[in-house]
């Protein structure tokens, strides 16, 4: 069996050596031709052992293959051109949810979904056209009662040709990104929903609140000239003493339409955080004395006593005093209303805690029940409020007082012994921390040689009523007024020259806005608003468009009268 091999490897030794033992060559010969032999059986020897080791190291890298091909994180498979499965590894079995042997040998399709059946079929004819060039699909599998989601990533596998071609094909688990995709797919589509839904709801509130101005201000204008009426002293006084005291009743009635008119919109603001506060110093004593003058009237009529009790050393606040004398106005006006005809009413002061002060107005009226009390109380927002319901009438006025006092920083808080043992409201406002005193403007002095001329009013009006009540009114208190209807008749009568401009905003063929720009270009008159739209962003459009003051509808005339000696007192 070892000559064979001898042979191949020299053939010349041997046959030397045949060739000296048939001539019987000499001794030296034959010795140096066995030395030969020798180092060539060592060879042999050195290089059997090297196919050994070879042999050895072959078989350690394919156990190596082995082990890194069954415990890849990845499953690999090999499939035929047909789509057969040869080989899988530990993780792709796992992923189809069987074992290995009873993987191989069967159409890869058998695990795929019916939807993506064509998906596999069409990446198997890329797979077959493809030289050596990977070829990537994302399908769904069928893991027994489960489904998985993988990235197949196909690669020629060898040099076979045709149908023996086969694929090395890896299998990615892409389930985890799938879900992570369908998480953020949702997440996106919640936020475009909640986003969609929060522009919705700014737009039926913004809808809400252009409709309540808009109602308010078709409120206000048939209202003008009634109350313009009503509101004139000099004419009520001019009435018999019967007929007088009826013009006083329908003035308060109008009074409170005007009041529910103001209380719709300012509900709107508060519960939308859009209430808008100047900021001065407050005087809280002085401002409950204006309210109880204010309904002196009222309390006369219904026979109730107020008695008040001002104990606080420090009653100053920073605030509004429009908006804190609104408060106080609600407050005692509800108790005023729900106490019978000798009962009392009491406004009392004091020092709060930390540096707060503290006003309360209590009543002996019909009292409130315990639910009530709880309902007001556990109102402390101010954008979160609802208006309260009960035998004593309380509802928007209260929620407004509760909405204004937070607003300032403070607290409203109710109490009450029970229904039928009156009730008593606490407002709680910070004391203003560097009491300021503010200074009276120096009034102009009147000359005695140069009398004021009769101030010319242009008035802009096209509600016809408003029109010709508030026209005859002004000339009936001495002032020179003509009356336009629209834009272009006050530009038009403009050019006759006037000392001042009382103005409706909306008109029929353009606004007193831009009216009033007009004007103020080649003239320097001054400039009342008078509008149906009282909101502080109305009020600032007329400020900036050059008017000095804004007036919301129904106009007192007893206030424009204020506002025309305000804006041009001293025309000559």
């Amino acid at each position: 069996m070892g000559t064979p091999r001898r042979e191949r490897g020299h053939p010349d030794v041997l046959e030397r050596f045949r060739h000296l033992q048939l001539e019987s060559s000499s001794k030296e010969a034959l010795q140096e031709l066995f030395l030969e032999l020798q180092v060539y059986q060592e060879e042999l020897s050195a290089q059997n052992l090297q196919l050994i080791e070879t042999q050895y190291a072959l078989e350690e890298s394919r156990d190596r293959y082995v082990d890194l091909y069954d415990f890849a994180p990845i499953g690999y498979m090999t499939i035929s051109a047909s789509g057969m499965v040869r080989e899988i590894n530990l993780t792709g079995a796992a992923l189809l949810a069987r074992e290995r042997s009873k993987i191989i040998g069967l159409p890869f399709s058998v695990f795929v979904t019916s939807a993506d059946k064509p998906q596999f079929s069409e990446h198997l004819r890329q797979c077959r056209q493809s030289e050596h060039g990977g070829v990537t699909t994302e399908l769904t599998l069928s893991a027994g009662s489960t489904s998985a989601s993988v990235q197949l990533v196909t690669r020629r596998h060898g040099d076979e040709k045709g149908p023996s071609k086969v694929f090395l094909t890896a299998l990615i688990d892409i389930t985890a990104r799938r879900q992570l995709e369908r998480e953020r797919s949702d997440a996106e589509e919640a936020r475009d929903k909640l986003t969609r839904d929060r522009e919705f709801a700014r737009a039926r509130a913004d809808a809400k609140d252009h409709f309540l101005a808009t109602l308010s201000h078709e409120l206000r204008t048939p209202l003008t000239p009634i109350v313009a009426t009503m509101s004139n002293s000099r004419l009520i006084s001019l009435a018999p003493e019967p007929l007088r005291a009826a013009l006083h009743t329908v003035r308060r009635n109008l009074d409170l339409e005007v009041r529910l008119i103001d209380d719709l919109l300012d509900v709107t603001r508060i519960s939308r955080n859009r209430l808008v506060l100047t900021h001065e110093e407050v005087d809280l004593h002085l401002v409950t004395r204006e309210v109880v003058d204010m309904l002196a009237a009222e309390i006369r009529r219904l026979g109730i006593t107020v008695v008040t009790s001002f104990d606080a050393p420090k009653p100053f606040v920073i605030g509004d005093p429009v908006r804190l004398r609104q408060v106080f106005w609600n407050l005692l006006g509800n108790a005023i209303k729900f106490t019978s005809a000798g009962g009392t009413v009491t406004i009392a002061s004091s020092a709060g805690p930390h540096r707060f002060v503290q006003v309360s107005v209590s009543d002996t009226g019909v009292g409130m029940d315990h639910d009530v009390i709880t309902s007001i109380n556990a109102q402390d927002d101010a954008t979160n409020y609802a208006p309260i319901q009960s035998s004593t009438g309380l509802g928007l006025g209260l929620a407004i007082c509760r909405g204004v006092v937070i607003a300032h920083g403070g607290s409203l808080r109710a109490a009450s012994a029970g229904e039928g043992h009156g009730s008593t409201f606490i407002v709680q406002l910070p004391l203003a921390r560097h009491v300021e005193r503010q200074t009276r403007p120096t009034e102009i002095p009147q000359s005695d040689h140069e009398p004021l001329r009769r101030l010319r009013i242009l008035l802009v009006e096209d509600h016809q009523d408003s029109a010709d009540t508030l026209s005859q009114l002004l000339m009936y208190h001495d002032y020179d007024v003509e009356v336009a209807n629209n834009v272009k008749a006050a530009v038009a009568a403009a050019a006759r020259g006037f000392d001042l401009l009382i103005s409706d905003i909306r008109l029929p063929d353009g606004s007193g806005l831009d009216l009033m720009r007009q004007l103020r270009a080649d003239s320097k008159i001054r400039g009342i608003a008078i509008s149906g739209f009282g909101t502080e962003q109305d009020r600032r459009r007329s400020q900036e468009a050059g008017y000095d003051l804004h007036l919301t509808k129904p106009v007192d005339f007893n206030r424009l009268l204020e506002a025309i000696d305000n804006v041009a007192p001293h025309v000559r």
